[in-house]
């Protein structure tokens, strides 16, 4: 066994210098490459989360559901209905809405046959106590 680079080179046969500056410029272009065509953003499961979460355990379905008032034609005048409850006036109905929860808003449903300003002291009975979310549904 010659291990030697003398006796195996071919006579006449010249071994040409690898040019750096054309060596330099390939590596250069390909970790451009790879940097560009990388994805360095994080994966979506390791973003933060945007929704606060609550301690208190599971929801309660019934803050997720605004308040329903309708306001329906008696005898008497019009009346207000909040869930069971038969309201007579705007000043009752103004203190059972002080009770409920103020975040899912409040939903004032109309007959078609009750004057207009029993549909705006109920609005304003819903803004008197302090809903800021208030939708007006006329008809039945």
């Amino acid at each position: 066994m010659n291990f030697n680079r003398r006796g195996r080179r071919k006579k006449g046969m010249v071994i040409q210098p690898l040019p750096l500056v054309a060596f330099i410029d390939v590596v250069l272009f390909l970790l451009l490459y790879f940097v560009f065509a990388s994805d360095l953003t994080p994966p979506e499961s390791q973003l933060a989360t945007t929704l606060r979460t609550d301690s208190r355990g599971r929801a309660q379905g019934a803050s997720l559901l605004p308040q329903i008032v309708r306001v329906e034609p008696s005898p008497t005048g019009p009346r207000f209905r909040v869930g069971d409850r038969l309201i007579p006036d705007r000043a009752a109905l103004e203190s059972i809405l002080r009770q409920l929860p103020l975040e899912a808003g409040l939903v004032i449903r109309v007959d078609g046959s009750v004057p207009v300003e029993a549909a705006a002291a109920a609005i304003s009975a819903g803004k008197a106590a302090g809903f800021t979310k208030i939708s007006y549904v006329a008809g039945r």
